[in-house]
């Protein structure tokens, strides 16, 4: 037996009766995963593909456009007002304000003049990426929704204080009235 076999033997001992053992054999799975599966695991962690930017890129996610985005919001509260009893047919209006927002990992710090925030980077060089938190959409600025039943003030209110509750908007955002 050589030189580095027994040495190995006696660090395997002392991390067996430190109880160190599990967490060095952790670590060589963890580390055989990453050689195995190399950059999938950012999938598998809900880790985004970014661009050279930084940004999310389009690649493996589906983020709408600002106008499918809207389309979207007012097909959902059609879905949802036209299950109120009394309101009937539904046309519903969402005026947005702001874009996509991203959020990334900040390192904040107190100085003697205040507080400093740099994003967090990871990799080096070439791969050099901001750490990509989430991403916030644009802010609802108003709600309009013309419906059958929306001259009743009892449906103007319930269409309003649902769609308060649903999207977090204000019930000064909304207005309801009805159609033809």
């Amino acid at each position: 037996m050589d030189r580095d076999d027994e040495h190995i033997k006696r660090s395997v001992k002392v991390m067996k009766k430190s109880g160190k053992l599990w967490f060095a054999l952790a670590g060589v799975v963890m580390g055989v995963l990453l050689l195995l599966f190399g950059g999938g695991m950012d999938d598998l962690f809900g880790q985004k593909n970014h661009d050279a930017s930084g940004t999310p890129s389009s690649e493996g996610e589906e983020r709408l456009s600002m106008e499918e985005y809207r389309l979207a919001l007012e097909a959902r509260i059609c879905r949802i007002c036209a299950r109120v009893e009394g309101v009937g047919e539904v046309y519903a209006v969402v005026n947005l304000v702001g874009d996509y927002e991203y959020v990334y990992a900040s390192d904040i710090k107190s100085t003697s003049g205040g507080m400093s925030s740099q994003h967090i980077i990871i990799g080096s060089g070439n791969d050099e990426k901001v750490v990509y938190l989430t991403q916030r959409v644009p802010e609802i600025l108003g709600i309009g929704v013309v419906c059958g039943g929306g001259k009743d003030p009892r449906v103007q209110k319930e269409v309003t204080s649902l769609l308060c509750a649903a999207f977090g908007v204000g019930s000064n955002k909304i207005y309801v009235t009805g159609g033809s």
